[in-house]
């Protein structure tokens, strides 16, 4: 196979880091992310499941086999089957469940399960023995989608259920496929991961690979070069003239993440900068420090703080939003709040998305 066409391979990705069990990939609109998987998944006879948000997302995505006189097709087999002869379709099996079935076989024969996230934690008792991938497209939720704080937590029980004595079986881990477009990088997922700050270094030096080896994460900025036919394309198209030099054609075409602000990220001298506030959350002790002229830095950088507050705590999260945090996002919005990374700026400016307050 040419992996050098202009368009994303997730084979390639596989060939080069076997190790990994996290793939995360986000780019620009249209490279083939969620083609390549499923094309590869078909052709290799690997049994997946496809993860979509919601219930109705699915629902959607199984709507040609509802029986109406009018039928959508939006399933994602439907550039497949047009390009090599297939006839792959999404079958409704309850709401919030399918599978993608072979209708040119005789017993229909189902080649992956079609799951909503949000119906996972219903699901007892079922052997996924003979999956061996896990895709879940769009995990970067677009702006207009309501966003569940316990998104992560339920992908990550799913794995576990799914994942059930594959080691003590002989099979080899499995692994979880995660595509985005670039709408957002502060996200349940990418929170929960502890990949946010990765994903910012890399979109911000243009960076295509981080391979985090200890923790066996792959993350895979697809640029508009390496998917140059696809970006080619696009040119062409009467919306790129249109949109050019906007927000939204960085986000659609580059693949940035416009929506965020990374203006309050830096890296900052800690000359006359005296130690204010520690926090501590997973894990992590971040630290906050101020300038007699008012200014202030949060960092990695350790010190003796007069106030400690554990976030893990909830007493101690209320205790600062209340005595501290809202202060603190005024001086942020205002550019007096500079951040070492990206997730401190995002755990203070957006705090109520990670605390019930």
């Amino acid at each position: 196979m040419n992996y050098n066409d202009g368009y994303y391979h997730l084979k390639k990705d596989l060939l080069d880091y076997p190790d990994a069990v996290i793939y995360v990939a986000w780019s620009f609109r249209g490279p083939g992310k969620t083609y390549s998987a499923l094309r590869m998944c078909k052709e290799e006879k690997i049994k997946f499941i496809y993860l979509k948000r919601t219930a109705d997302d699915v629902d959607l995505l199984c709507a040609a086999s509802s029986g109406k006189a009018i039928e959508v097709d939006a399933s994602p087999f439907v550039p497949l089957n047009r390009d090599f002869g297939w006839n792959i379709k999404p079958v409704s099996l309850k709401k919030g469940i399918g599978a993608f079935c072979d209708m040119d076989k005789e017993n229909k024969d189902p080649i992956g399960i079609i799951l909503a996230l949000s119906k996972t934690k219903s699901i007892k008792g079922v052997d996924f023995s003979d999956v061996d991938i896990i895709i879940l497209d769009e995990f970067v939720p677009q702006v207009h989608e309501i966003i569940r704080k316990k998104e992560f937590e339920a992908l990550m029980d799913f794995m576990l259920t799914a994942s059930r004595d594959r080691i003590a079986r002989g099979r080899k881990p499995l692994k979880l496929i995660l595509f985005a477009n670039s709408e957002n990088i502060a996200c349940p997922i990418t929170s929960g991961l502890e990949i946010m700050d990765h994903m910012a270094e890399m979109t911000a030096a243009r960076e295509s690979i981080r391979y985090l080896e200890d923790r066996h994460i792959l993350l895979h900025h697809i640029l508009p070069e390496e998917a140059w036919k696809v970006s080619q394309s696009q040119k062409k198209d009467g919306i790129y003239d249109v949109m050019a030099g906007t927000d939204w054609a960085r986000k659609a075409y580059e693949g940035d993440f416009a929506n965020n602000d990374f203006s309050n990220v830096r890296t900052m001298s800690m000359k006359n900068m005296i130690p204010f506030i520690q926090l501590k959350y997973k894990n992590k002790n971040y630290y906050i420090y101020y300038r007699e002229d008012g200014i202030y830095y949060m960092c990695f950088n350790k010190a003796k703080c007069p106030r400690i507050f554990d976030l893990d705590k909830e007493n101690d999260q209320k205790l600062f939003w209340a005595e501290e945090c809202q202060s603190l996002r005024v001086d942020c919005m205002e550019g007096r709040f500079a951040f070492q990374k990206y997730s401190m700026y995002d755990l203070i400016i957006n705090y109520k998305n990670y605390f019930k307050v």
